[in-house]
């Protein structure tokens, strides 16, 4: 098996970023809600964490092996961003 072969089965590189965007537009989409219509955000907060950790579980047993790594990446990103904020906003609330 030549290393064209292994690529083209394992997935391209714009599956990747693709899983990776996936996710962090989640994440945007949610700041967008809670800045406009905030009366939904805490509906949309539990609708897209089932989503971010739905999508890596579908991808990998669809086969898009890249889409879903792509797509844990983002979720990654996006425990890191919750966190760090969620910390700020309770230091800043008085610790």
């Amino acid at each position: 098996m030549t290393h064209n072969q292994k690529t083209q089965k394992d997935g391209s590189l714009k599956d990747l970023w693709l899983g990776i965007g996936l996710s962090m537009g989640i994440y945007l989409l949610g700041l967008f809600i809670l800045l406009v219509v905030s009366p939904i955000f805490m509906a949309y907060v539990c609708i897209a964490v089932v989503a971010i950790i739905v999508i890596p579980i579908v991808s990998f047993a669809k086969g898009r092996k890249r889409l879903g790594q792509g797509a844990l990446i983002g979720l990654g990103l996006n425990i890191l961003l919750f966190t760090a904020c969620f910390g700020i906003i309770l230091y800043n609330l008085g610790g």
